[in-house]
């Protein structure tokens, strides 16, 4: 297979930037774990550690309504799924961010080409 290489130093500099916002608090640790596991393959990453932690946090949290998805929901059930949605940001907030710092440390090694 083909690989673009301005796609894919793109892709991981979109990773990189999820990791700086989940770090910041400007998008969620879920938000971002959606961004960063659905830029994987695109960015070649997808067997990196920290990487598919990003990946277990999307895939346990897929169901729940996250970001724009929430306009799509009934406001009880919000309410509702408000408790288990904030034990879940802390939880991936507590996985995240190591993995976040992780990357961030290894920036220059991502954006080099080739790997």
């Amino acid at each position: 297979m083909s690989w673009n290489q301005p796609e894919v130093i793109a892709a991981r500099r979109e990773i990189l930037q999820a990791a700086r916002e989940i770090l910041s608090g400007a998008v969620s640790p879920i938000e971002g774990a959606r961004i960063i596991a659905r830029l994987r393959f695109a960015a070649r990453l997808e067997t990196d550690a920290d990487i598919l932690a990003f990946v277990g946090i999307e895939s346990e949290t897929d169901a729940l309504p996250i970001g724009g998805g929430r306009a799509h929901w009934q406001a009880q059930a919000l309410i509702d799924l408000q408790e288990p949605i904030d034990d879940l940001q802390r939880s991936a907030r507590d996985v995240g961010s190591s993995r976040c710092r992780n990357l961030l440390a290894r920036a220059d090694s991502l954006l080099q080409w080739p790997p």
